[in-house]
């Protein structure tokens, strides 16, 4: 019988469009392995991992993206290890979240009320009004809702 034992490292909410990290881990390998981690969301399987694996002892870490979530974010990481001997599988619930892009400012002073200016940077000005950051300048406009 062997003693292989495997790690699957990978977060269990994902985020989409961002970078996420998969991290996978076998040890005492007595026979080459095919290595497959698949991300199956809405029926449809992406390959995450894909090797051969000969070595004893094997790390490797790999990034992706998932999609954008649906309405419904579930969706299931799929590892499976196969050999001679050796057939090992396994499918795990994740979740997918949408993440919006932040934008994050740092002014002169804490809290600006509607209206009130300062200075910004080189020369430029900062103006807030009613939920709407703008730094213009120059004639320079860049608008930031929040």
């Amino acid at each position: 019988p062997s003693n292989l034992q495997y790690v699957l490292i990978v977060p269990s909410v994902l985020q989409s469009i961002s970078p996420q990290r998969l991290c996978v881990q076998l040890y005492n390998l007595s026979e080459p392995l095919s290595l497959n981690v698949h991300l199956e969301y809405h029926g449809i399987n992406t390959t995450l991992f894909e090797e051969s694996v000969t070595e004893n002892n094997f790390f490797q870490c790999r990034e992706f993206k998932a999609s954008l979530a649906t309405s419904d974010p579930l969706a299931f990481i799929i590892f499976s290890a196969k050999g001679h001997t050796v057939h090992l599988s396994e499918r795990r619930s994740v979740a997918i979240q949408n993440v919006d892009s932040v934008v994050f400012i740092q002014t002169d002073k804490p809290i600006y009320k509607p209206g009130q200016t300062g200075e910004w940077g080189q020369g430029y000005e900062l103006i807030i009004e009613l939920g709407v950051w703008m730094s213009g300048g120059r004639r320079a406009r860049m608008e930031y809702h929040c």
